[in-house]
């Protein structure tokens, strides 16, 4: 086998590991023989109570498990599967198929997990992507325990070693002896997969998203895993294995530094202060973005409450989960984004449309939906009673949408001051800015909304015209082309203007590289996932503000991507030489 060869995917969790590889199987439950009518109706609904009773056991034990090794706030991803096991339409839904029916629990079982699978597909978001992920693994293991399949701990010849696999279920990762693993590498995956987050909650490194390593790769081979690079070395020489190692011993001095910075301002050596809060989708996130350091929720996404039911949430559960939130990060603010999701994510029987990116989604749903609309601006109206809440609205292409918005927010404010519910009556409405239009309008917007929140994902997508999750133009969309920074640049003058603050929320915000045209753009908040917030913070405590508007200033007089990352490359080189391996991904593989 050749030296060195070197291959790469996504850094999904940070650290550089070495080890000899080990070949994981996913385990999978085999259903032999055709399906038959239930004969004994009552005692195939018993077995099937049963079987969820078990299911839901095993979770709070694999949880509890993980607590006492990980710590609360790094165990509670679990909570997804064990709500899907409590749901009460699924539950509800299953007993009726095999009443009215008479089909097998193991097929109702499949077939509403079917179902639930492709409210999913082609969703957008790649975190709310991955959730699908829970689907399976609660369905499997739902089937596990209706044929009275044991589950076993997987052991390792090795005493440490290197875990490759085309993917890893929570269930599979949480049977593995933790203790002998030193990095995780799958086929699939992304930063937002099971296999990320288990690999971050463990402090393991793990690259996923390589493709065929399974089928390129023998047990018991040499490797090295780059989890800041995104960068596996199989089989590496001396030399190679004598690099990693100095720089594994660099970069844990240079974590220990940033662990430091939690409890400390996003203050520039100047003395300006940028409020830096986190991206959140559920409820035990929030721990994870006070751990980081995060001041507050900028981006609380409310769309996967809706796609993990068959039925729509009522007012009570969207209360209870949003109270839970803005309680748990008080007195910080929290931002919640109304519904932005299209109808056919929430409708079955809605026609496909064909370009779903440009169609009835967010707030045009949300107006042609009023009842749902309303339910849920009656839920964050009462979450709001300890004047900690802001509302903002997706999607926003035209001025009268975030008229009629606001106008149906003061109806649902009446209904509640009708039956004596508080809320805050100073509450905040503000806009997401991701569509041109409202960019080039921004300060008719801003005599409207109450503060804007540029999301950049979707803006960079329409201002290129590229779609970033088709790989064939993939390489095309970049946050840091000069368009999207000169319009980032009107957007924040014209709510200066008027006396508005403007946050960003999409992925430029966790970006360290863009952190100094951000500043120096005059942007107010940062909003980014909570695990970058360490590096976004240090790059701010080392800028000053002077300096990073001078930045700016030289980026949007670029004329391509490449002149802008180039430039800021050598700023970071600069500046940041202690931390810039960790923004910049340094390779290595390239340079040595």
């Amino acid at each position: 086998m050749k030296n060195d060869i070197i291959l790469r995917g996504i850094a999904a969790s940070p650290g550089i590991a070495i080890g000899p590889a080990f070949l994981f199987e996913e385990r999978s439950i085999l259903l032999e023989g055709a399906l038959q009518p239930v004969r004994d109706i009552d005692k195939e609904i018993k077995k099937f109570k049963t079987a969820i009773r078990k299911s839901k056991k095993e979770l709070e034990d694999i949880k509890r498990n993980l607590v006492k090794k990980l710590g609360l706030t790094k165990a509670n991803f679990l909570d997804v599967q064990i709500l899907a096991l409590e749901d009460t339409w699924i539950f509800d839904e299953t007993i009726k198929r095999i009443r009215e029916e008479k089909k097998e629990a193991i097929r109702a079982v499949k077939e509403i997990s079917k179902g639930l699978l492709a409210k999913f597909k082609e969703i957008d978001d790649p975190y709310l992507k991955e959730r699908a992920c829970d689907i399976k693994d609660v369905t499997k293991r739902i089937i596990k325990n209706l044929i009275d399949k044991k589950d076993k701990a997987i052991s390792f010849p090795e005493k440490m070693i290197i875990l490759v696999a085309n993917n890893l279920s929570p269930s599979d990762t949480a049977q593995l002896e933790k203790e002998k693993v030193l990095a995780f590498l799958t086929d699939l995956g992304g930063r937002t997969s099971h296999t990320a987050i288990m690999a971050r909650a463990l402090e393991i490194p793990a690259v996923v998203a390589l493709r065929e390593i399974t089928d390129n790769i023998f047990a018991g081979v040499k490797i090295i895993v780059d989890g800041y690079a995104g960068v596996v070395v199989v089989n590496p020489t001396e030399k190679t294995l004598k690099n990693f190692e100095e720089k594994r011993n660099h970069l844990l001095d240079i974590e220990k530094e940033l662990l430091g910075l939690r409890d400390l301002p996003a203050t520039t050596v100047d003395g300006y202060t940028i409020d830096l809060s986190a991206n959140i989708e559920f409820t035990s996130d929030v721990d994870s973005a006070k751990n980081h350091g995060a001041r507050g929720i900028g981006l609380y996404r409310t769309e996967f409450l809706y796609l993990t039911q068959m039925e729509l949430p009522d007012e009570e559960l969207q209360f209870k989960i949003y109270k839970n939130v803005v309680d748990k990060i008080y007195p910080e603010t929290v931002i919640f984004r109304t519904l932005d999701l299209g109808g056919d994510k929430i409708f079955d029987n809605t026609t496909p449309e064909p370009n779903p990116f440009l169609g009835w989604r967010a707030i045009r749903f949300s107006l042609k939906r009023k009842d749902i609309f309303k339910t849920q601006l009656r839920a964050i109206l009462r979450a709001s009673y300890r004047k900690s809440v802001r509302i903002m609205f997706p999607m926003i292409t035209d001025l009268n949408e975030v008229k009629e918005a606001k106008r149906i927010v003061r109806e649902v404010a009446d209904e509640l001051d009708k039956k004596g519910i508080k809320y805050d009556r100073e509450l905040e409405i503000g806009i997401m800015v991701e569509v041109p239009s409202v960019a080039i309008l921004a300060d008719e917007f801003a005599k409207e909304a109450d503060f804007f929140s540029i999301g950049t994902n979707d803006l960079t997508q329409y201002l290129l015209a590229v779609d970033r999750t088709n790989e064939l133009v993939a390489s095309l969309y970049d946050h840091l082309h000069p368009s999207v920074l000169r319009t980032i640049k009107i957007i924040v003058e014209s709510a200066h203007r008027n006396s508005k603050w403007v946050g960003v929320c999409g992925e430029i915000a966790g970006d360290p590289l863009a952190i100094p045209v951000l500043l120096g753009l005059g942007v107010d908040e940062l909003s980014a996932a909570p695990i970058v917030i360490p590096e976004v913070k240090k790059v701010i405590r080392t800028l000053s503000l002077k300096e990073s508007k001078e930045i700016a200033n030289k980026c949007i007089g670029f004329s391509t991507s490449k002149e802008v990352r180039n430039f800021l490359r050598d700023i970071i080189n600069t500046k940041l030489t202690a931390i810039k391996e960790l923004i910049l991904g340094e390779d290595y593989t390239k340079k040595k």
